[in-house]
């Protein structure tokens, strides 16, 4: 994928977590993409899950529940979510196995790169639940 898409998702990314109303489309377009996702893999499912938490995270800082984030995390997450909803993949979605590769490899980084984030918010949600 070439940097111009880069550069444009992180574009979108900087303009939609400065307005509630862009978060709360992104969220929608991210739900109607997850339930079109077949969970029949562990992959496929760890996948459905961490975006899932990613959504939390995204809803709880945007409603004013969770404040640690910092606004670098913030833009991380939301670029994430774009990235997952943008159609600009390398090997389509529908190619079965194989469309969500790039989108999985997002995710897993991101979760990887955020994961004291990440952990202090599961641990929060714990407490709240």
């Amino acid at each position: 994928m070439g940097h111009a898409k880069l550069d444009r998702i992180f574009t979108k990314a900087k303009e939609t977590v400065t307005q509630n109303e862009k978060v709360k489309s992104l969220l929608t377009e991210v739900k109607a993409k997850m339930d079109k996702i077949n969970t029949d893999s562990e992959e496929r499912s760890t996948f459905i899950y961490q975006i899932q938490v990613l959504v939390r995270m995204i809803r709880a800082h945007f409603n004013g529940k969770y404040s640690a984030f910092s606004t670098s995390t913030i833009l991380t997450l939301v670029f994430g979510l774009i990235y997952f909803i943008t159609p600009i993949d390398l090997i389509p979605d529908f190619i079965p196995a194989l469309g969500l590769t790039d989108d999985i490899s997002l995710i897993y980084f991101i979760f990887r790169n955020l994961a004291e984030d990440i952990g202090r918010f599961r641990s929060w949600e714990e407490t709240t639940g």
